[in-house]
């Protein structure tokens, strides 16, 4: 996983967009092999996240910047929303 220090993320669980609020310097180091820090967040569809309810699931943290011609590139051709279905077709939320 990446830093969890940051500004703003997005995070897609449901289809939806979830911001995350930036995390204490405490959980800068994360301690691989171990349970993600917990965290609860409303995605932009108003439903409230908590990883606590996800446990034993695996969870994926996209973040991305549409600005980025990557991310548009990607988006646009329809590659990241296939690889969003097939893993969701695997139980991935």
């Amino acid at each position: 996983m990446s830093n969890p220090i940051v500004a703003r993320r997005s995070l897609m669980l449901g289809g939806a967009a979830l911001v995350l609020v930036p995390i204490t310097a405490s959980a800068a180091s994360p301690d691989l092999g171990k349970p993600a820090p917990l965290f609860t967040a409303v995605d932009s569809n108003g439903k409230s996240w908590s990883l606590a309810d996800l446990k034993g699931k695996v969870v994926v943290i996209e973040t991305t910047n549409h600005d980025c011609p990557y991310v548009r590139k990607h988006y646009n051709a329809q590659n990241m929303q296939a690889q969003q279905r097939e893993a969701a077709a695997r139980g991935v939320v």
